[in-house]
C-alpha cells in the first residue's frame, strides 16, 4: 500500500515538472524569426494587429501587423517608437496596463 502511494505521489510530481517545463527550442515557434522586422508601416495600411506576450513556445514578445491589400502578416520592431507605441495601446485597450 505505502509502495502504491509513492508511485502515484512519484508520477504526479513528474507529471507537474515536466509540464512546466519549457520545450527544448523556445524560439523555434515564434512568428517573426530572423531579421525580418519592419522598422515603420503606414497606418493606412493595416487592416489589423496582434501582440503576442512570451510563452513556453516563444520566449520574446512579438507584433504581427496584417496589410488591408493583399493580407500580408509582417512583424514589427517593437523596439522603435511605433512598435512601443502600439503595444501600449493594445495593452491599454485590454486593460493589461
Amino acid at each position: 500500500m505505502l509502495r502504491k502511494s509513492f508511485l502515484v505521489i512519484l508520477l504526479l510530481v513528474l507529471c507537474t515538472v515536466i509540464q512546466g517545463m519549457p520545450t527544448f527550442n523556445s524560439r523555434g515557434r515564434c512568428l517573426c524569426r530572423g531579421t525580418g522586422y519592419m522598422a515603420i508601416v503606414n497606418p493606412r495600411r493595416i487592416a489589423g494587429v496582434e501582440y503576442h506576450r512570451p510563452s513556453s513556445s516563444c520566449d520574446q514578445e512579438e507584433l504581427v501587423v496584417t496589410f488591408k491589400r493583399n493580407g500580408q502578416k509582417r512583424c514589427l520592431n517593437l523596439s522603435l517608437n511605433q512598435g512601443k507605441k502600439i503595444k501600449e495601446a493594445i495593452m491599454k485597450k485590454n486593460n493589461i496596463i
